[in-house]
């Protein structure tokens, strides 16, 4: 019979296990195992982030939207890098039920608070406006493979640590095991991925110093330019398009958040490594590997 961590492990590789489900397994496990961090952000992941900030892999990308009475929606104009991001706070259950009743070719809105949607109708001189994020479906898709593909890495750990446990259960030695280790495998220490997901600073785990922005936009017209021959070899067409634009607009703006700017270096990563027989692809993650301190530096 398959361990408890062997499941765990199976039900993260099986895409149609609910990622609702998934990170039910996940706290069953770390409550056997007696690792509050990990039940921590099980249970903000399945009930959503009410007061602590959402780790970095939350935040969406998107066109910000102003409805006109007279006209219908339309882009905002000018500098909007500040609005075209939003952290999604809603529970994992409500990203997958969205994504499951939205249709082929449909996007996404996300509103604005109070006090944008006043500050956007003063800076235009109207009144009573609504105004929105319009985002890809892909968006929410992305934040639950992220949250997939990190209890897969803890599974693992768990595994290498010696951790496996019996059929429904752990014995003693393995429970104190991942208590002595706990920072160890600690589900937000595991993540290449996002960095620190436990409290205060989320992404305080990965270094963007030994990545210049020298670097960056030597990279993105190489990306560009092959852009085709990346997605042919499996890269995820409009995520590569997305992140490539949204970086190129960050790099540009010195001010841009350095957690946004290593988020997106992330998921460019993470789009990149489905093309990996790419040569193309295979430079540009040696450069993003070394930058954010998760491979072998590049020679």
């Amino acid at each position: 019979m398959a361990t408890i961590v062997e499941k765990l492990q199976q039900a993260a590789l099986d895409k149609d296990t609910p990622v609702n489900d998934l990170l039910r397994r996940v706290k069953f496990v770390a409550t056997k195992l007696g690792l509050p961090s990990v039940e921590e952000w099980v249970d903000q992941e399945l009930n959503g982030y009410a007061s602590d900030a959402p780790p970095d892999y939350r935040s969406v990308h998107g066109t910000p939207i102003a409805v006109n009475p007279y006209r219908g929606p339309m882009p905002i104009g000018g500098y909007v890098d500040g609005l075209s991001w939003k952290t999604v706070r809603e529970p994992v259950s409500a990203l997958e039920a969205l994504l499951t009743s939205t249709a082929s070719g449909d996007t996404l809105q996300i509103g604005y608070s109070d006090k944008i949607r006043e500050k956007l109708d003063r800076s235009n001189g109207v009144h009573g406006w609504n105004y929105y994020l319009q985002v890809s479906p892909s968006e929410l898709r992305r934040i639950l493979d992220r949250v997939r593909t990190l209890v897969l890495d803890w599974a693992l750990t768990l595994e290498k640590t010696g951790i496996m446990g019996t059929e429904d259960s752990f014995d003693r030695a393995e429970k104190e095991k991942a208590q002595a280790t706990a920072t160890t495998i600690n589900i937000g220490h595991i993540g290449s991925l996002v960095g620190n997901l436990g409290h205060g600073n989320v992404s305080g785990d990965i270094a963007i110093s030994g990545l210049n922005t020298e670097q960056i936009n030597s990279m993105l017209p190489q990306l560009r330019a092959h852009r085709d021959e990346l997605v042919a070899a499996d890269a995820h067409g409009p995520t590569l398009d997305d992140r490539l634009n949204a970086l190129e607009k960050a790099i540009a703006y010195p001010q841009s958040d350095h957690g946004f700017v290593k988020g997106l270096l992330t998921d460019l990563r993470n789009c990149l490594s489905g093309a990996a027989g790419s040569l193309v692809a295979t430079g540009a993650l040696n450069i993003l590997n070394a930058g954010l301190g998760t491979g072998v530096p590049a020679s």
